[in-house]
């Protein structure tokens, strides 16, 4: 075990140099990038400090802690509609389009038949348990509050190493195969850096297989050499 940050790493004739921030660096076969990604949240505030207690991201992880309560969504681009379609399924939703966009009269129809409510005036911040102040000062108080991210990967070593990476909706992440293997023989990645919309449960099954990936790997060696 080593509790320091890896700040870079490298290819050798033997395998891979990984360097730490504290000066030290440790030789390795195999590597898994196991870095998790940071969420780039909308620029209110308030927000941050009620992010993973009252504002989430996704409707599975955390819809049915809401117990059918008032739900808003915040949009941060025309992705909203997507959670505005399905959210209603775990309470009563409003969409905040907080001029990230407009729906056209198609998008409008369908909120009106999910019973999507929309609400044009700005969110100027969030207080209190949860409640958004609008710009004219009015305030909405709900029971949770979604939004879309966009996602980074948490660190630069795929980049250093040449990995791949997949562009998705809500940003980029590292480009694997079914068993977690990145582009570069010998390293591999698991976890939200390797998963588009990933969640606890999938990131740990993904971990699994990218284990058991290098670990055969070095019984077996890599595939294609």
């Amino acid at each position: 075990w080593l509790s320091d940050r890896a700040v870079g790493a490298e290819r050798t004739e033997q395998g891979f140099r990984v360097h730490f921030e504290a000066g030290e660096a440790r030789e390795a076969s195999r590597i898994i990038l196991a870095t998790g990604v940071v969420d780039r949240l909308p620029d209110i505030l308030g927000l941050a400090e009620r992010w993973g207690s009252r504002v989430f991201h996704c409707p599975y992880c955390h819809g049915y802690e809401l117990e059918r309560g008032r739900i808003g969504i915040v949009a941060t681009s025309a992705m909203a509609m997507h959670l505005a379609l399905l959210l209603p399924d775990w309470g009563e939703t409003t969409l905040f389009l907080n001029g990230a966009f407009e729906p056209d009269a198609e998008q409008l129809a369908k909120l009106a038949g999910r019973g999507v409510a929309l609400e044009r005036e700005a969110v100027a911040r969030l207080e209190g348990e949860l409640e958004l102040v609008l710009g004219s000062g009015r305030r909405v108080r709900l029971d949770g509050l979604f939004v879309s991210t966009r996602v980074e990967v948490a660190d630069p070593l795929a980049d250093l190493l040449g990995c791949a990476f997949s562009e998705g909706e809500f940003g980029r992440i590292i480009h694997t195969d079914a068993m977690k293997a990145t582009s570069v023989p010998g390293v591999y990645a698991c976890g939200d850096a390797a998963r588009m919309g990933g969640s606890v449960s999938l990131a740990v099954g993904d971990g699994t297989l990218a284990g058991a990936a290098a670990h055969q790997s070095l019984i077996f060696g890599l595939p294609g050499a």
